[in-house]
């Protein structure tokens, strides 16, 4: 009886570590640059710009309409070395045009509650505290192509490709 329970109960904690894993990224980001103040050897926050798309409903697994713009985070309290190795990987993926996933199973941390202020709008102060350990937590920092296939994955490689030919488009008109 004893073996039979300590199987039921290993088994179980296999299944809920599986299903919490099994969700998609409530956020995806394509990360057009990153600031580390007041200095990338000790910062305090960061603000990341790009393009966001989030889940609208965990539930359904609904997500928004991609955005512009940015999102302002500080550092927490007691967990600075690890919020830090985070910040360092955002640095990593500014300008490369590839997709970051956050999160899993409808949890993503700050970045899925933070407001993503307008392109343009320089934050003053962060509007959130970041939250460390949704990154990678479905494999690799970047999208692989199997990620590429969903709905909010190819939603957001449009809008950034699209914004893109925007600003192109808009630096070609200013030329005399």
């Amino acid at each position: 009886m004893t073996r039979y329970l300590v199987t039921l109960l290993a088994a179980a904690v296999g299944f809920g570590a599986a299903a919490r894993a099994g969700g998609p990224p409530p956020v995806y980001v394509v990360v057009d640059k990153v600031a580390l103040e007041p200095s990338a050897g000790a910062p305090e926050r960061i603000t990341i710009w790009g393009s966001f798309v989030r889940v609208e409903d965990v539930h359904s697994y609904k997500y928004g309409k991609p955005v512009a713009g940015c999102v302002s985070l500080s550092l927490g309290k007691g967990q600075a070395a690890e919020t830090r190795a985070e910040w360092e990987k955002w640095r990593t993926a500014a300008g490369t045009g590839k997709v970051v996933a956050v999160g899993s199973c409808g949890e993503a941390g700050s970045l899925l509650t933070v407001a993503i202020r307008k392109t343009g709008e320089r934050p003053t102060q962060p509007d959130a505290t970041y939250t460390p350990g949704f990154l990678e937590t479905r494999g690799p920092l970047f999208v692989d192509r199997n990620g590429e296939r969903e709905a909010p994955v190819q939603a957001l490689l449009a809008f950034v490709k699209e914004r893109r030919l925007a600003e192109t488009a808009a630096g070609q008109a200013r030329r005399p």
